[in-house]
């Protein structure tokens, strides 16, 4: 008897299978990516990038508005020189921030019964 017996790589499973196995792959590789990426943005590093950026930007906006609003330089001349200042203190704050070294914890010392009877001086 002859029957259909379709493409030999499907297989009765259909569309779904295929996308089924991609989501197998792909998902244990976006939570790696994922979890890294928030240990990331959550390092004192980008903290600290973050923070320069932010009062870099703010400082150069300043600067252009109260050069355009008070008549000294055109809009472009203010512009360009502000956001070069604020490129070289975002570089500043990349490469003059070094490695900090985390601070151990220091085990505490086990006080003994000699240093104790010592200290009331209980034997002399």
């Amino acid at each position: 008897m002859f029957y259909h017996r379709g493409h030999e790589l499907q297989r009765g499973r259909g569309f779904g299978s295929i996308l089924k196995g991609l989501y197998r792959r792909i998902v244990p590789i976006a939570k790696k990516g994922i979890n890294i990426g928030k240990r990331i943005l959550k390092s004192d590093f980008v903290k600290h990038l973050s923070s320069s950026a932010a009062s870099a930007g703010a400082e150069a906006l300043k600067n252009v508005a109260y050069d355009v609003l008070s008549g000294e330089k055109p809009l472009n001349e203010s512009a360009k020189t502000n956001i070069d200042k604020a490129k070289k203190r975002l570089a500043e704050a990349v490469m003059g921030r070094g490695c900090k070294n985390k601070r151990r914890k220091k085990s505490k010392r086990k006080i003994t019964n000699k240093e104790i009877v010592k200290a009331f001086n209980l034997l002399d």
